[in-house]
């Protein structure tokens, strides 16, 4: 599904990413993660090509094809995008914002079609947003409106979503919701998803693959539990972390060290 061979970025004259490779196949999950300034989603945006104003050394893949080779309406057929929390909110209603993302898919000034609509109402009930729908965007607490922007992805009908700190700025209710969601995507309705995160027990959580960035280099790239080995997250974070058996899910944790 996305092949990224030695892959680099740098932006007015600086390197942001190096030498990047790894793959994922369909339906896989990815959990990016790295101390801040790593990249992570600098990585995001060049493969949604927000960044094609920089400089890049070797080559993205999706589905067979150059990354090159798409344009943008195609590509935005094959891969959706949800910001990080806490950023610009759209003067939108939920249903609007849903409405918005079927762009790909109509005609310069085209109206919405039976199909847009069918997407659209599938996302709501889906993400549990069908109440919310006439709800303004701003008017939204912060979990419902990332799970309005994660319907909105849903509705764009793509098979890569990608994810940027979806979660920051959320309790651990909302939290613990927006998994949820994203985990029933994922391996119910075989979604691949990339998803940038800083809290280090959500690779553990989602038990998929873990990429490890540092200073815009990839220090591991693998299935989730094999980042425990060694000392990949303490090189990473340049600091110690304590691993434990949760007592209720029996998954190992996580506990940075005070």
């Amino acid at each position: 599904m996305l092949r990224i061979q030695h892959f680099s970025f740098a932006l007015n004259g600086n390197c942001i990413l190096e030498n990047l490779s790894f793959s994922l196949a369909k339906g896989e999950y990815l959990s990016v993660i790295g101390p801040n300034g790593a990249g992570k989603s600098t990585l995001l945006k060049c493969i949604i090509r927000v960044h094609e104003h920089g400089s890049t050394r070797g080559e993205i893949h999706l589905k067979g094809r150059l990354l090159s080779e798409y344009d943008q309406r195609t590509l935005s057929a094959l891969i959706s995008y949800v910001p990080q929390a806490g950023g610009w909110i759209p003067p939108f209603t939920v249903a609007e914002l849903l409405r918005l993302s079927r762009y790909p898919y109509l005609s310069a000034g085209g109206a919405l079609r039976k199909t847009d609509l069918d997407a659209v109402e599938k996302a709501l009930d889906l993400t549990g947003m069908k109440k919310l729908a006439s709800r303004p965007l701003p008017s939204l607490s912060g979990g419902e409106r990332q799970k309005a922007f994660v319907a909105a992805a849903l509705a764009q009908d793509t098979e890569i979503i990608l994810l940027d700190e979806p979660a920051s700025f959320l309790d651990p209710k909302h939290t613990a919701e927006l998994n949820r969601l994203v985990r029933v995507l994922n391996r119910e309705h075989g979604i691949t998803m990339l998803t940038v995160t800083h809290d280090l027990n959500h690779p553990l959580c989602m038990e998929g693959k873990v990429l490890v960035l540092r200073q815009g280099q990839q220090l591991f790239f693998g299935q989730a539990q094999e980042v425990l080995r060694g000392k990949i997250l303490e090189d990473a974070f340049s600091h110690q972390f304590t691993c434990f058996q949760h007592p209720k899910t029996g998954r190992p944790t996580l506990l940075a060290e005070e």
